[in-house]
């Protein structure tokens, strides 16, 4: 029973004179080649959404974005509803997902929606938690006090308990200024968790300790030549006294740390809707309005009504304080700074199963394995975000539909926006992959090419992704000819959405326009092919559709990057040390990965603003030549 003058008083903001999103969203093109895939993506994701707290039909517009990039939308459905959506699952004995409450997973969603002023996504996410809630037997009262004070929990933390509390810490800094996250509060995250845990375990995993410890009394027992009604004994006894048992010390850790990393992520997937959201302005669908009058408590409308008229307007910042490099001096060779070998992480990394003597490879891999669905179904997803160029399905295009290059080009403004060690430095090598192979050169080098062909090439390569790495923090004060007019504009665009994303939509037409000439540049020189399957042969109209599908990849690769680096940051993850060992040579110059000096030094600076603090010290003594070696950047630097 409702709550008697709690529904039903405070009318939903209307959307009438909202700016319009800034693609179309239309139903699935049922005369596309691939329409059996993106029908069935669409009619998936009217019901994997929300169908197991509400069991009809939900059209939505976040699927109708997702058309708009199809080689995405392939495998975003099955990521996102394991992350947001499962309740505990198990395979093979081990849990694989909906290791957090599906409450705290709401809570946490919507305080980012609320602190980042998204629209769609407060709305959507107070129906699905108010349904979340219900389910697990919140009162309307209690739904309506939370998540009227989410961005405030902390002064209002009587509402909350102690493992919610931490959580919602975790995702606010996560949120605005993950650096700002301290080792007490990861601390009182951990002990909140396995204090919660331990609480909930006869609900949740205990039943699996008895089936593990029958079916090993029974092995035993087949060892030991029982039969019959003496074997079903013996294993019922050993399933009845598991079934006494409190969760082990180590069972909990290993459940905490798949808890951290599925926070992390869900915090992450979060941080990137809500960008794209405010970005593009995805609007509500019609009908949204009536059923959030219909779910959703009237305080909690209120509020959120309260957050949709202020937009981006006294939101708080989403990024740690920038570090004011010295460039003119590190350009002039008078500043050179090494990168610091740092190590560690918050959550225990996890080795490669066909070499644990060799430690974790790949920590983002690392850090999947503590959660069986996110190893499973992330790379799949990131792959075609970041990575994918040239993806056609049936005679259509549907994904890369920019290049690497420029992906990788706005990847290092956002990560150097965050000041993300990790994202610099692996990135950065990313992007002189990428320049390797758009000269023909490193294991890109064709057979017929000369040593010293090759060698020039590798140079100029090198000089670029130099050039580049050096320039990107501070890409409208870089000297002309660093970037093309395209990389620039779409660099100031990605600022704009980790920032200020409600106001991104102003620079959205010299994107475009940027966009558009270069298409028609690379179409010129057989560097691209045009998707017309759709436009009866109208070239301008196949133009125009090809923008739309780049404007929506750049601004998910954008959002996935914001949240990467956060996720980087917060949990602390240092270069492997494949990637140190690139960086450095004997001493720790960057010589052995073809990199400059400057390049480095800039790369260094903004993670370590200790080190840049002296730097601004001694060239402000009049020092002309300052050099800080690994050694010294080690002790100071920041994740």
């Amino acid at each position: 029973m409702m709550a008697s003058g709690l529904f039903g008083t405070i009318e939903p903001r209307s959307q009438r004179g909202r700016v319009a999103c800034s693609v179309p969203l239309p139903e699935a093109e049922l005369r596309a080649g691939n329409s059996n895939w993106t029908k069935g993506l669409q009619s998936m994701s009217e019901w994997v959404w929300s169908a197991n707290l509400n069991p009809v039909v939900f059209p939505n517009n976040l699927g109708r974005y997702f058309l708009q990039i199809p080689a995405v939308f392939e495998q975003q459905l099955h990521y996102s509803t394991t992350l947001i959506f499962d309740e505990p699952s198990f395979k093979n004995g081990v849990q694989i997902s909906g290791m957090l409450p599906r409450p705290l997973r709401e809570m946490v969603i919507s305080l980012i929606a609320q602190r980042r002023r998204c629209w769609y996504s407060m709305t959507h996410h107070a129906i699905l938690g108010k349904l979340t809630a219900t389910r697990h037997g919140m009162s309307d009262e209690d739904f309506a006090a939370r998540w009227s004070q989410l961005d405030e929990h902390r002064a209002h933390a009587e509402l909350f308990s102690r493992a919610e509390l931490a959580a919602l810490d975790f995702a606010a800094a996560f949120a605005t200024n993950p650096k700002a996250y301290s080792d007490d509060q990861y601390a009182e995250l951990r002990a909140a968790l396995a204090g919660e845990n331990e609480r909930r375990h006869g609900q949740q995993g205990r039943w699996l300790e008895q089936l593990a410890a029958a079916r090993r009394a029974r092995s035993m027992g087949l060892l030991r030549g029982l039969e019959g009604a003496a074997l079903d004994e013996s294993s019922r006894d050993a399933a009845t006294l598991a079934g006494t048992r409190h969760l082990s010390s180590e069972a909990n850790e290993r459940l905490v740390n798949g808890q951290v990393v599925e926070l992390a992520f869900v915090c992450l997937q979060f941080v990137a809707l809500t960008g794209v959201f405010s970005a593009l302005n995805v609007h509500d669908e019609d009908f949204l309005a009536t059923t959030l009058k219909e779910v959703v408590p009237s305080p909690v409308i209120a509020k959120i009504n309260q957050l949709n008229e202020a937009g981006g307007q006294g939101m708080a910042p989403t990024l740690p304080p920038a570090v004011p490099v010295p460039l003119q001096a590190i350009l002039e060779g008078r500043v050179v700074v090494e990168p610091a070998p740092l190590q560690g992480a918050r959550v225990p990394l996890v080795p490669d199963e066909g070499a644990p003597s060799q430690g974790p490879r790949d920590k983002v891999m690392s850090l999947l394995r503590h959660h069986g669905e996110l190893a499973r179904y992330l790379p799949p997803y990131s792959l075609p975000v970041l990575f994918d160029e040239d993806t056609w399905r049936n005679g259509v295009h549907t994904g890369g539909f920019v290049t690497r290059r420029l992906k990788e080009v706005v990847n290092q403004k956002i990560f150097r926006l965050q000041r993300c060690r990790y994202g610099i430095a692996h990135h950065g090598l990313l992007l002189l992959d990428d320049l390797l192979r758009e000269h023909g050169t490193g294991t890109f080098r064709p057979p017929s090419m000369s040593d010293a062909d090759e060698a020039r090439a590798r140079a100029r390569a090198q000089e670029r992704a130099s050039t580049l790495l050096t320039h990107a923090h501070s890409h409208r004060q870089a000297p002309e000819g660093v970037f093309s007019a395209l990389e620039r504009v779409a660099m100031s665009w990605a600022e704009e959405l980790v920032t200020r994303p409600h106001e991104a939509y102003r620079m959205e037409q010299g994107l475009r326009d940027a966009l558009d000439r270069e298409n028609r540049h690379e179409l010129y020189a057989g560097l691209r092919r045009l998707d017309t399957s759709l436009d009866g042969g109208d070239v301008e109209a196949a133009h125009k559709r090809l923008v739309d599908h780049q404007l929506a990849e750049l601004a998910m690769v954008m959002g996935h990057v914001d949240g990467l680096g956060r996720v980087f940051t917060l949990l602390r993850l240092g270069s492997e040390e494949p990637v140190q060992a690139r960086q450095q040579e004997g001493s720790g110059s960057p010589r052995a990965l073809g990199l400059s000096l400057a390049s480095t030094t800039v790369g260094e600076l903004l993670v370590n603003p200790r080190a840049n603090d002296r730097v601004l010290e001694q060239l402000q003594s009049g020092e002309t030549s300052i050099f800080i070696p690994a050694t010294e950047t080690v002790r100071t630097g920041e994740f």
